[in-house]
């Protein structure tokens, strides 16, 4: 459509990947998009190009007015809704600096925190082991009075794993990040009003993204008592949903930071949160610390990305493996070697030094980025070189792409992370054995500008995933606990999933796509019995 362009498409929940996935195969690696009202946006996905996007040229490409308005909207002003720029002063409230963030809240994500984090993702992620057993055990129960003709075989029945998946990694972010359990590991806890508005934030905000226009010149032009004025008058239901899940995020992290300074100006420092704490020894030595806002604003973005991108990670991981039994086997085989070998005590060290776990991590994250592109705005105009010359519609080649102020560039992750010029003939294809053995030359030459194995997963540069050693390791530690504990295979009639397009990618069954929320139902057998279950 003309008005509209390539926006439908690139942007749709049920097809978006597919059509993703046609673009880079028709087109390459370079190619231009048409968007609302005749915008034209680069779909870049040249690693050349790229490192100059990302790292090198970072003072010139910036995130999007939309981007930066969305977040802002829905977390405030915490790490990903504020510029990286410190060179420059903005009015807009995203225009606090990234890098006096990054600082303040770098030593969350640091090694020697998340090494003291490991018994901790360990202890989540048997609570999560044992909802399962018990979910499975019920089920079973309620079969009894069913003939069967395997009563010999161990306990199985299907289970959504979509739910618990994102219980767990709420509770996950929750006590390790802001010291906080949500209890969501519970099985009796019902969900509450916060629980529900982290889930489903991702699939209610996303179908507004066309609106960001009008976001941004409110921003821009509005006060803030006025744009709270018209968010509450905008007839639009979904528009009230999302203001809704915001107002209830925002009430929670106020009473829990507020609960959070109490304490440690009580000296109850180990009931403090880490951010708050960091935050509040800055200011106690006299350094640059955070105001009340952006303290509020990296706790709702923990919270909400953290959940978000790890929910949807194991969810992928755990369909890959029920669609590849022997594969699962050889973890499950590695994970029971690795207890024998440390008399059941496994610590940051064997999570993440095992081959096989790694492997299989890996690949996941390279096939599968929760997040499959992202945007950058050139603040001015700029040339960058490409890998090769490319040819034009008018037949010529050019070496260096232009890019005019203002213009858009989508970096596109998955793109990248599946390119078989990069890859080879198998990239579309889940294999973590390419882990194990050397890495094609071509992986090396093409120097991606990624901080995460050759990839764009955790993207690059200095906007790059601040919390990816931190989702590794508890993604590892539940997925130890899960695939020691049960084999995990395709429900009977439920074999194909589809995966939608969203702010982070998530499945729902054929036919149910229409419906915001995400199903994973897989059939889940017990292989261990909860006696013999070690917890590190």
């Amino acid at each position: 459509m003309i008005f509209t362009g390539n926006t439908p498409d690139l942007y749709s929940a049920p097809h978006g990947f597919a059509y993703h996935h046609a673009l880079s195969a028709t087109y390459g690696r370079v190619f231009k998009i048409h968007m609302f009202a005749g915008e034209e946006q680069i779909y870049l996905s040249d690693t050349r190009a790229l490192t100059h996007v990302l790292v090198r040229d970072t003072h010139v490409f910036d995130e999007t007015p939309a981007m930066m308005s969305e977040f802002y909207y829905c977390f405030g002003p915490g790490l990903i809704a504020v510029r990286g720029d410190t060179h420059k002063k903005y009015v807009s409230p995203p225009g606090r600096r990234a890098v006096r963030q990054r600082k303040m809240i770098q030593p969350l994500f640091g090694a020697a925190h998340i090494r003291a984090l490991t018994p901790t993702f360990f202890g989540i992620a048997y609570q999560l082991s044992d909802v399962i057993r018990a979910r499975v055990s019920a089920a079973c129960a309620s079969d009894t009075g069913k003939p069967s003709k395997h009563a010999s075989r161990q306990p199985s029945a299907v289970i959504d794993l979509w739910k618990w998946a994102s219980r767990a990694a709420l509770e996950g972010v929750g006590i390790g990040t802001l010291g906080y359990s949500f209890d969501a590991l519970n099985d009796g806890t019902e969900d509450n009003a916060f629980m529900v508005a982290v889930r489903e934030l991702p699939y209610t905000v996303y179908p507004l993204r066309k609106f960001m226009p009008i976001c941004i010149w409110c921003m821009r032009n509005l006060p803030v008592w006025l744009q709270h004025v018209l968010a509450r008058l905008t007839p639009l239901p979904r528009v009230q949903k999302v203001r809704r899940i915001v107002e209830t995020m925002q009430r929670n992290s106020e009473a829990l930071y507020a609960a959070k300074k109490a304490a440690l100006r009580a000296g109850n420092v180990e009931a403090a949160a880490q951010v708050v704490k960091a935050n509040m020894a800055a200011a106690a030595n006299e350094k640059e610390s955070l105001p009340d806002e952006e303290v509020l604003g990296q706790m709702n973005t923990f919270v909400a990305a953290g959940h978000d991108t790890m929910s949807s990670a194991l969810a992928r991981l755990l369909h890959s493996l029920a669609h590849d039994l022997p594969r699962q086997r050889r973890l499950r085989q590695e994970i029971t070697q690795a207890r024998t070998e440390t008399f059941g005590e496994l610590d940051f060290r064997t999570v993440t030094t095992l081959p096989f776990l790694d492997a299989v991590y890996r690949e996941t994250r390279r096939l599968y980025a929760p997040a499959p592109f992202q945007h950058r705005t050139a603040t001015e105009a700029i040339s960058i070189p490409l890998s090769a010359p490319i040819e034009l519609s008018n037949g010529e080649l050019i070496s260096e792409l232009p890019i005019a102020k203002g213009q858009t560039v989508l970096v596109a992750i998955e793109a990248v992370n599946r390119d078989p010029a990069i890859w080879g003939p198998d990239a579309n294809t889940w294999m973590p054995e390419r882990w194990l053995a050397e890495l094609p030359p071509s992986v090396h030459t093409a120097e991606v500008p990624g901080t995460f194995s050759h990839t764009l997963s955790f993207l690059g540069g200095n906007r790059s995933c601040i919390g990816m050693k931190y989702a590794e390791v508890e993604l590892k530690t539940v997925l130890i606990a899960l695939v020691e504990n049960f084999e995990f295979a395709p429900a009977p009639g439920q074999e194909e999933l589809k995966w939608r397009l969203s702010l982070v990618q998530n499945p729902a069954l054929p036919g149910r796509e229409h419906l915001e929320k995400p199903e994973l139902p897989l059939l889940v057998t017990i292989v261990k019995d909860a006696e013999a279950q070690r917890v590190a």
